[in-house]
């Protein structure tokens, strides 16, 4: 189901790469946490079907390591509770880009804890 090939959004990539300059966390490992965070909270997880006029690839196996059976459950989840039906390369990406404004604050790694406390609650 997830492509092999997954194309963000020039600002959304853009925002991955200044999250890493801030954090040193890389765009892949910020990205699985944007979409975690977007899963998280589905109440405002909305989809964007729009295609980004500039985009940069990505492959599956290096947005989601070894672990791309885990998110391909949880979207398949996602998109079977929210009853979603849309491209799958949007549902990803309007997923990160959730959850990157729920990591907007992040300004160094320490601040990634905050995102973690709160998830425990």
């Amino acid at each position: 189901m997830l492509p092999t090939r997954i194309q963000l959004g020039k600002k959304t990539w853009d925002r991955l790469q200044y999250l890493q300059t801030q954090t040193r966390i890389t765009p892949n490992i910020t990205a699985r946490v944007a979409i975690c965070m977007a899963l998280r909270d589905i109440r405002t997880a909305t989809i964007n079907t729009s295609k980004p006029e500039q985009t940069h690839t990505i492959n599956r196996d290096v947005l989601f390591g070894e672990h791309d059976r885990t998110y391909e459950a949880m979207i398949r989840q996602f998109l079977h509770e929210q009853s979603v039906d849309a491209d799958i390369q949007a549902v990803i990406r309007s997923l990160i880009d959730n959850g990157l404004h729920k990591l907007g604050h992040l300004k160094k790694f320490s601040d990634l804890k905050s995102v973690f406390d709160s998830t425990a609650a």
